[in-house]
């Protein structure tokens, strides 16, 4: 066989069948199944062929290498991998794998202690140890081939490469199934169960923010301006406190269709629902993507408008103030508050919720006496403790925003702690167990809110509490296993305890708060006032809505006069500050004093941190002995707080090390030490 032939076949097996196996392998793990994989080529050949295009198109990079069958090797195993990811990560949420999840790495790992065991930590590394070693083993296997007519060879990929991309754009614009895919998915899995992983996995990539409308100009948000009617000054009589609490996968498990249960799971939030203002709430995302929702509830922008999966939290608003019912909230005098029994960092909300406005960030690493359910996570009856401490530290009106995390996945393979369980009727066939644990982790969530509803009602002053689920669980359901709703809708009710109107409607989680704060007669902020005044129903709405979040977050300001109205806000971790006051030798030996300790906790002296124990929130036991130092303090230097010489400070950190925040530093000589 001559040369030529020899270039022939190689091309045809490495560029042109390759890329269909692969496609075909990714699309069985997609589907979880090698004969849905066929059935797609055979139903959609057009798509399939746009999906084995895109992977041809990375392969043709080896063409310019001399190591050409190791990289084509190497995109190959990056593209397994990606279909491998997937198949796991659609085994623990409902949304499939896209290239945000990249940015969410830290956060996965910070909670994948929930998820995996140590055994599947140990194969995990295991696997990666043995892919590490194939690499190499196959870079040093594979030959280097001697390019004689190296511009030629060149200039042949080159040609290739622009035959895919035009191959590629054609199809794309001449093709409706290709053109299908919208921007923006409604149902993100229903999406790459149509057009392909390759195809959507690739969108995600390039797909990001929201991309300028075409009519956008300073005329365009004139006009947007000129119909919304300013009404700021009209204040309401009554300033209420404001309580919003994001309830983890919380739905009406009751209407799920055939599951029986053998007493109510929800019976507080269906009295609740009997007595105050209720309805259907459509949120962003299924099965995970929690501050996505969260985002359309603080800010009333849309989720969908920006790219394939975004998450905004990881993206704009790390860096980007916004528009939020915080901001608007603060120009009537209102403090805002979260409250999250879970690690501060998480989706870098440490960072976000400045962004948003808030005043201060409770989370878990500022709590004391949780209590963790058999999933691991902290149960959530220390929310009501916490969110009634945010209303009684302020003098003027507070909005304090809850996020729960109890009754979060896994779901199978967990039994319940319920002393007394909830059982399950008929639930799907080898989901009984994950049906018995999730029913009963709502119904201890269902306690807690019957709990602060009570402690609520007893205050003097005026309040409003709204709780909303920010999406349905991962227990495999489909729109068909519901009697009322879809994937895409929870419940919410607004609770008030001085005689609001009830008033029922369904509602996108994007207008929750325009309608909560209409309700109340608070008309402040552009975006709140748009979803106030703007018919839902009409084409314009969704336009106009899309607009004001282009200018706001990417454009130019044009709706506040090209000024920037937000900044961040100064944001304080916990409620209470750490107070350090004291460190002394008693006889279970030093003891540091002071107040709002928690478990979080650690003590610095000197830059050096001290092995300790914490007693309560007012005493942490040193299990080191601190020695004083022959430096001195200079006042005129700057020091961190944790690097001052011969001081004490309390530091709160999370589970990574991660500083949060700390206490006033405490000199040796000022401690009971010295005495």
């Amino acid at each position: 066989m001559g040369e030529k032939q020899l270039r022939i076949k190689k091309f045809i097996c490495f560029y042109i069948f390759l890329p269909v196996l692969l496609d075909l392998v990714i699309e069985g793990l997609n589907r979880k199944s090698v004969f849905s994989a066929f059935a797609y080529m055979l139903d959609k050949p057009f798509l399939f062929i746009f999906n084995v295009l895109i992977i041809m198109l990375t392969l043709s990079v080896a063409m310019y290498f001399r190591r050409e069958i190791f990289v084509v090797a190497l995109i190959s195993i990056v593209w397994l991998l990606f279909g491998i990811v997937n198949y796991v990560i659609l085994h623990f949420r409902v949304t499939p794998f896209s290239a945000v999840d990249f940015t969410l790495i830290s956060s996965a790992i910070s909670v994948s202690g929930h998820y995996l065991t140590a055994f599947n930590v140990v194969m995990i590394f295991f696997a990666i140890a043995i892919m590490v070693i194939s690499i190499i083993c196959l870079f040093k296997k594979t030959p280097c081939f001697q390019k004689n007519a190296t511009k030629r060879a060149y200039m042949l990929s080159t040609m290739v490469v622009l035959i895919l991309v035009s191959g590629i754009i054609i199809m794309h614009k001449s093709s409706t199934s290709v053109q299908a895919l919208a921007e923006n998915y409604t149902n993100i899995s229903e999406a790459y169960e149509n057009y392909g992983f390759v195809y959507c996995f690739a969108n995600s990539i390039i797909d990001t923010g929201i991309k300028k409308p075409e009519d956008y100009s300073e005329e365009s948000m004139a006009g947007i301006r000129k119909s919304v009617k300013d009404n700021e000054s009209d204040e309401p009589d009554v300033k209420p406190d404001i309580v919003m609490i994001q309830l983890e996968s919380f739905f009406d498990i009751c209407d799920v269709k055939k599951v029986s249960f053998s007493r109510d799971p929800l019976p507080n939030f269906h009295k609740l629902q009997k007595e105050y203002s209720n309805g259907q709430l459509t949120v962003p995302t299924v099965g995970a993507g929690t501050v996505n929702t969260e985002f359309e509830i603080l800010t009333g922008m849309s989720q969908h408008d920006f790219g394939v999966s975004e998450y905004p939290y990881k993206t704009v608003l790390k860096s980007k103030t916004s528009e939020s019912i915080c901001n608007d909230l603060a120009k009537l005098g209102y403090s805002s508050h979260a409250v999250h029994n879970n690690t501060a960092t998480f989706y870098g909300r440490n960072k976000v919720f400045s962004n948003l406005g808030f005043d201060t960030f409770t989370s878990v690493e500022y709590m004391n006496n949780i209590t963790l359910n058999p999933n691991g996570w902290a149960k959530d009856d220390v929310m009501v403790k916490e969110i009634l401490k945010t209303l009684d530290i302020a003098k003027e009106p507070d909005f304090t925003f809850g996020i729960t995390v109890q009754s979060h996945g896994k779901y199978n393979d967990v039994k319940t702690d319920a002393a007394d369980p909830i059982k399950v009727y008929n639930a799907p066939e080898g989901k009984e167990d994950s049906y018995t644990y999730y029913v009963n982790e709502i119904n201890e969530v269902d306690q807690m809110i019957g709990r602060l509803v009570n402690e609520l009602s007893k205050r003097k002053r005026p309040t409003i509490l709204v709780l909303y689920g920010d999406h349905l669980p991962s227990l495999d359901l489909t729109d068909d296993d519901l009697n009322d709703g879809s994937l895409y809708e929870t419940q919410y009710v607004i609770w008030n305890n001085y005689g609001l109107k009830v008033k029922d409607q369904d509602l996108k989680a994007y207008q929750l708060y325009s309608e909560v704060l209409d309700q109340v007669g608070i008309h402040e902020g552009m975006i709140t006032r748009y979803h106030q005044q703007t018919d839902h129903k009409s084409k314009k709405y969704k336009e106009g809505l899309r607009s004001l979040e282009y200018d706001l977050l990417y454009g130019e300001n044009y709706i506040y006069d090209q000024e920037i109205p937000f900044e961040a806000s100064d944001l304080k971790m916990g409620t209470k500050p750490l107070n350090l006051k004291d460190v002394q030798r008693t006889k279970d030996g030093i003891v540091v004093c002071g107040e709002n300790f928690t478990p979080y906790c650690k003590v610095w002296f000197d830059g050096k941190e001290l092995d300790s124990e914490w007693i309560d929130e007012n005493h942490i036991l040193l299990k080191d002995t601190p020695e004083r130092s022959d430096k001195e303090y200079d006042k005129d230097k700057a020091y961190e707080p944790d690097r001052v010489p011969n001081t004490f400070v309390v530091e709160v950190q999370n589970g990574d090390s991660v500083k949060l925040s700390y206490s006033n530093i405490l000199r040796w000589k000022n401690t009971s030490l010295n005495k």
